[in-house]
């Protein structure tokens, strides 16, 4: 399942998970259309579902009989995320808790939590790293990364997860006016991630 599927990287993810012969779940409330899957709409692999991230029930169904799902869900940048912090906490950090727990309950094996470099803030270091301490500048920020942190307290050896700091993605995208190419080389990079955690056995 993929949570804003529909959106900037989503639009480009999701075919490119067809294309591997994946069946897929698209799980989105469609803020921005579904222009960028006009092209798979109709592919006997995908499931669409119009949904709020925040809605408990719907979550519940939808992650039903799912093996892996890769969050991608959120008011996405900085100045979005300013405009109405409080609405930025419950969509980037308070749905977090509803999804995992029900995701763990379900017996989903695998959570794949698509985080920011904005965690370091302004950093000029030329080789970061995961262990450098983080330093969330904007709301967008805090709530990456909190919610690395309760992902992580999530993991276990029946659910393993995992947070992806993704560089910022630019470029046209379906959405726009066409196919972002940063987009396609983020995806590009997320599905081989995904076959190999796949041939993995979970573990903590």
């Amino acid at each position: 399942m993929v949570t804003g599927g529909a959106g900037y990287i989503g639009s480009v993810l999701v075919p490119k998970l067809l294309a591997s012969n994946y069946n897929v779940t698209v799980y989105d409330n469609f803020s921005y259309t579904d222009i960028g899957l006009k092209a798979v709409l109709s592919h006997p692999k995908l499931t669409i579902i119009n949904a709020d991230i925040r809605d408990e029930q719907k979550i519940r169904e939808a992650v039903q009989s799912i093996d892996s799902i890769i969050h991608l869900a959120a008011i996405s940048n900085d100045p979005s995320a300013e405009l109405d912090q409080d609405l930025t906490r419950e969509i980037n950090y308070d749905s977090y808790s509803i999804l995992l727990n029900e995701a763990k309950k379900a017996g989903v094996k695998r959570f794949i939590n698509s985080s920011s470099i904005g965690v370091y803030g302004i950093n000029f270091d030329n080789n970061v790293t995961e262990e450098i301490e983080t330093n969330p500048l904007t709301e967008y920020a805090r709530c990456k990364v909190k919610s690395e942190n309760l992902v992580k307290e999530f993991s276990s050896l029946d659910f393993t997860t995992v947070s992806m700091r993704c560089g910022t993605v630019c470029g046209w995208s379906l959405i726009i006016f066409g196919i972002g190419r940063r987009a396609q080389r983020q995806a590009q990079h997320v599905v081989p991630f995904i076959d190999r955690r796949r041939r993995q056995p979970a573990r903590r």
